[in-house]
């Protein structure tokens, strides 16, 4: 594996990120692209709210992207930046509930007496029962960041278009039922 390496100091008006480090994993042009687009989406907003890791890794290989063990992204849409933003704020998301394991099993618990039975699987829920409840909290605050930083009308439209292709029940229930599931986050201390 390959990889190269992108330091990127960073100063925006309202704070500053220090080094990011963006690594492409094959070093082509795609690759290249993206890191360009994520370079210049950390530049133009106020990322620090939901920044938990400086590491990133561009994989124009990859299928989809993973927050652990390192962030990583795909090489996809690097001229739509509201998707790209949706991505990386998802990832950053992970790493959020990672370092709260009690809130999340405390919020997973809530979901589940809201929510019985989930899907499970590709295209309508993630991988496991545990992933499709998890999710359900990460997309709410991925709709939520997006809502800060782009409206909330591009933020649900965002959303909406992922929901066509990926976790098409979670994203649709988060635009459905977006308070209960924002009240219960807070209620469980899982919320940012």
């Amino acid at each position: 594996m390959r990889l190269l390496l992108m330091t990127i100091a960073l100063v925006t008006s309202t704070f500053a990120l220090g080094e990011v480090n963006i690594l492409l994993k094959n070093n082509t042009d795609k690759e290249s692209q993206k890191r360009e687009q994520i370079a210049k989406l950390i530049q133009q907003y106020d990322l620090k709210k939901w920044w938990f890791t400086d590491d990133i890794i561009i994989d124009e290989t990859t299928r989809s992207p993973f927050s652990h063990p390192v962030l990583t992204l795909t090489a996809s849409m690097p001229n739509n930046d509201p998707a790209a933003l949706s991505q990386l704020l998802h990832e950053q998301i992970h790493w959020f509930e990672d370092e709260r394991p009690e809130e999340v099993e405390s919020t997973i618990t809530a979901l589940k007496a809201m929510y019985p039975s989930v899907p499970v699987g590709y295209p309508e829920g993630a991988r496991d029962e545990f992933s499709t409840y998890l999710h359900i909290a990460v997309c709410l605050m991925e709709l939520d960041a997006l809502a800060e930083l782009l409206g909330k009308q591009q933020a649900q439209n965002v959303i909406a278009t992922n929901g066509k292709y990926f976790y098409k029940w979670i994203y649709s229930t988060i635009l459905l039922d977006q308070d209960k599931i924002r009240q219960l986050l807070k209620d469980n201390k899982l919320y940012i």
